[in-house]
């Protein structure tokens, strides 16, 4: 594969210069935020004042905020389900907005019905503005425009939308962006197509993974997810001798599984590179006690995805194991389907600022485990160290809609607070009344492998209602020879009695039984993806499963055990 050549540089230099000054707008914003609150909020309730939600709940007549709080209940989905049927089913508009729909995001859950979350054109529009144009310009300012200046690893998956009767798409906005894109897909990033926009039977992490070592001249790794680039990394680790040896020959190797026509595809853009494979050997055979990252692609300076809240585990295994020091993590905001709501301000930070022109915000403040709310506030009497579950009004037809994410606010970057992800407000686990969050399981896991001084790849947990118990589900890697199982279950009760002090005091009477620690085969956390995307799953929208909360999942985690002796053993091997 060719190196990023100037031509190329000429049109990515452009591109970069077309982009509006946002990281400056963005600054300039949050110095009165609530000028901006106001104003797109009004707008909203004006342009929507006749649609049949609008004539609901008197749009026309809220004149303030507190009218605005007064008139118009706190929502959640069901609420809008009805209307946001006949929209997709019978073509039917101005239910909830008149703004025009451009796609049906579909969520990324796996159980049940995938629900249907409308983003119109503006809902679009700004979303864009704040996960791609202002992470190109904040990652320009931070390291220098000629840094940041070339192709990108990308390791990410597109899927095909479905066509709705009204002829709307209903997919993950993220598939329909990366499809717009296509046509210009190789000269801009060093992983091909036929890895993004994969068919069925095709090895997309070989792919990934084969493409990239070839090239020297990558300056980001860009992603959905953290989780996935963990994946990549691994991935070439486990594999390199397969991968160097196609590399030196210009051959992919029969045992890789693809279907011919891509298989035919990808050898046309292959040559043998022995002069490439000799180096990757020698930094692949040194081992991988230092990251390797720097050596392989020597002008990266930046990750960027999705790294916070319950992707934080890999994005801190990434960062130690193989970018090193040098290499930055852009930890993209917080989004969603319902819109953006925060952005980075600097790298390296799980902190993120909100945006007062990206929806209107309120929030319920967050009290003992439960969400307060008779007390629901703006954006400008948070404070600070206090959690907050979200409610939005956005541009697609939500209005004061429970998100159920709950944040805790860090600081203020001018007049505006920063925040960082914790956890959903729905999901905190309970076996006797003890409510431990999400947050509080990944800490107890996370602290729980270094007081043992394991890697810890991946997690879940079970809540046993039936022998009132926790079971912990782990995936380690690099297990010190003399840890005992016995240690790491007395650590990962003690984190757990620190992270959450009621189920510590409850472990401490022997009101519930003690934690169980079981361990996952290697991969059982990516089969249950790969299962999930075979199913229909949008490939970049996958989470990860934090708390079992349903058969199916039980059932699967469960058979995907193995004793603690055979893992160590297994490890071992490996090394």
């Amino acid at each position: 594969m060719n190196e990023l050549n100037n031509e190329n540089k000429i049109q990515l230099r452009q591109k970069q210069n077309e982009k509006a000054a946002v990281v400056a707008e963005l600054t300039d914003m949050t110095k009165d935020p609530m000028k901006t609150q106001k104003e797109l909020l009004f707008k909203i309730l004006q342009d929507n004042k006749d649609t049949e939600y609008g004539k609901k709940y008197n749009f026309a007549d809220i004149k303030t905020i507190e009218d605005f709080q007064r008139n118009v209940p706190v929502s959640v989905y069901d609420d809008y389900a009805p209307y946001i049927e006949q929209m997709a089913e019978k073509g039917e508009r101005d239910l909830i907005t008149v703004y025009p729909i451009q796609i049906y995001n579909k969520t990324s859950g796996t159980v049940g019905i995938p629900k249907k979350i409308p983003m119109t054109r503006p809902g679009v529009q700004v979303f864009a503005k704040y996960t791609r144009d202002y992470q190109a310009e904040l990652l320009n300012v931070i390291l220098g425009a000629e840094k940041n200046m070339g192709r990108r690893i990308s390791i990410i998956q597109a899927s095909a939308p479905k066509i709705m009767p009204d002829g709307i798409a209903f997919g993950a906005l993220s598939d329909s962006t990366l499809t717009k894109a296509r046509p210009m897909w190789d000269k801009a990033f060093a992983t091909p197509a036929e890895a993004a926009f994969a068919e069925v039977g095709t090895n997309i992490r070989y792919i990934h993974a084969r493409f990239a070592l070839c090239v020297t001249d990558p300056v980001n790794i860009n992603c959905s997810f953290t989780g996935f680039v963990s994946e990549f990394f691994r991935y070439i680790e486990n594999n390199w001798e397969l991968l160097v040896k196609d590399i030196e020959k210009g051959t992919i190797d029969d045992s890789i599984e693809l279907p011919e026509n891509v298989r035919s595809s990808l050898l046309e853009k292959i040559k043998p590179m022995p002069e490439r494979a000799a180096e990757l050997k020698e930094i692949f055979e040194a081992g991988f006690e230092e990251p390797f990252t720097p050596k392989v692609w020597p002008k990266v300076v930046s990750l960027s995805g999705g790294a916070s809240g319950s992707f934080r585990t890999y994005t801190e295994l990434v960062k130690k194991r193989y970018l090193g020091e040098n290499i930055k993590i852009y930890c993209r905001g917080i989004c969603s389907s319902e819109g953006a709501f925060t952005a980075p301000t600097k790298l390296d930070s799980h902190d993120s600022v909100f945006l007062p022109d990206s929806v209107f915000f309120e929030f319920a403040e967050e009290k003992d485990g439960e969400i307060d709310l008779s007390h629901i506030k703006t954006l400008d009497k948070l404070e600070i160290g206090k959690k907050y579950e979200l409610i939005i009004t956005n541009l697609s037809g939500y209005y004061r809609y429970r998100m159920r994410d709950v944040f805790l606010i860090k600081e203020m970057f001018n007049n505006t607070p920063t925040a960082e992800y914790l956890y959903r407000s729905d999901k905190t686990v309970s076996i006797m009344g003890e409510k431990t969050t999400e947050i509080a399981l990944r800490e107890t896991a996370e602290n729980a492998a270094k007081a043992c001084g394991f890697d810890l790849i991946d997690s879940t947990v079970y809540p046993d209602t039936d022998n009132t118990r926790y079971v912990f589900l782990l995936e380690i890697e690099n297990i010190p020879h003399s840890l005992t199982e016995e240690k790491v279950r007395d650590e990962v009760e003690k984190a757990l009695s620190v992270a959450n002090p009621s189920m510590g005091d409850k472990l401490k009477k022997g009101l519930c039984k003690p934690v169980e620690v079981k361990f996952m085969q290697p991969e059982a956390f990516l089969l249950w993806r790969d299962i999930a995307v075979m199913k229909g799953a949008s490939p970049g929208q996958q989470k990860p499963v934090t708390v079992i909360s349903n058969e199916t999942q039980r059932k699967f985690f469960f058979s995907q055990t193995e004793s603690f002796e055979t893992i160590k053993e297994l490890k071992k091997q490996k090394r």
